[in-house]
């Protein structure tokens, strides 16, 4: 039987009224109070938002934008830190979900110049008529559609279908498709995004959950996430999300006018990588409730990366 490949939507999850829509535990919540144990495992302990302007600070030597955009911003948390620690004149929330742009709006009162916007990400981008300074995408690519049941035969076809889109996607920029499980699945909408900011920005900041994570020193003691290199289902509660393979995005960013420097999530939060974290790691953190957070926050960590785009 030939099965047609079908399109992972989570749009309508997070229009929705679900409870689930706040049952999700991202790395941001995770390192967002002062007195979270999963702070322990970093070298200079702060909320996420911080560690991003810190992170983005080493690499361009600013902690000053002008309008920044935050996809997808969950609690608002991510931003409200971020504004602490660097300077913005304008932020423009951008999220599908009216629930978590209420919670954006109380975790930003009283911040001059913040704007929400109710709007698709990649919609949002391909109407502005004008260029930003900053778009942050933290730990959602992996919500946006995929393409799921793809036969790797299904490739060669052509057509209008799904596999057709895939097909011409992969020619376009030269993504080796070749060796695919079957079926497999497809980041049709992380391609998109990527598509929509160029040209409207002039440095994006990614992080996700990858496929194809990249751990080199001082992060290889980190366990390997599954995966095999292709996007894999994450099964949440009311919705699946895919993990997403970065070497495709980072080909495309790179055809679409960006630099573009990959790199693990570890190395944004500076996760420690000294003795007692490994040894943390080794024993999958048994023994103490302290090491099991630590042991937690490593294992999901060390499956996620980052794109950094600046234009040329």
């Amino acid at each position: 039987m030939n099965i047609e490949p079908s399109l992972n939507r989570t749009d309508g999850f997070y229009r929705g009224d679900a409870p689930s829509l706040f049952w999700e535990l991202t790395v941001c919540q995770s390192l967002g109070a002062a007195d979270s144990p999963y702070r322990h495992a970093l070298e200079r302990p702060a909320p996420y938002g911080a560690l991003v302007a810190r992170f983005l600070a080493d690499r361009l030597g600013t902690r000053s934008f002008g309008t920044v955009v935050e996809v997808g911003g969950g609690y608002g948390t991510l931003m409200a830190a971020f504004l602490d620690a660097a300077r913005a004149d304008r932020v423009v929330q951008v999220d599908l979900s009216p629930r978590f742009l209420d919670e954006q709006r109380k975790a930003l009162a009283g911040r001059p110049g913040v704007r929400f916007v109710e709007a698709d990400g990649a919609a949002f981008f391909r109407d502005l008529d004008r260029t930003v300074d900053l778009v942050i995408a933290n730990e959602n690519l992996g919500d946006l559609p995929t393409v799921v049941g793809l036969r790797p035969e299904q490739l060669s076809a052509g057509g209008a279908g799904l596999a057709g889109r895939v097909a011409a996607v992969a020619a376009r920029y030269g993504l080796d498709l070749a060796g695919a499980p079957d079926p497999f699945a497809f980041n049709l909408g992380a391609v998109a995004f990527l598509e929509a900011v160029a040209g409207k920005a002039r440095v994006v900041l990614v992080t996700e959950h990858s496929c194809d994570p990249v751990l080199g020193p001082p992060y290889a003691f980190l366990p390997r996430p599954p995966g095999g290199g292709w996007p894999r289902r994450v099964a949440l509660k009311d919705h699946d999300e895919y993990t997403v393979r970065f070497d495709h995005l980072e080909r495309v960013a790179r055809a679409l006018g960006f630099r573009a420097e990959r790199f693990p999530l570890a190395e944004l939060v500076g996760l420690r990588h000294d003795d007692a974290i490994r040894s943390v790691v080794r024993s999958r953190g048994l023994g103490a409730e302290r090491a099991e957070l630590t042991c937690e926050l490593c294992e999901h960590i060390a499956e996620y990366q980052g794109l950094l785009l600046t234009v040329r």
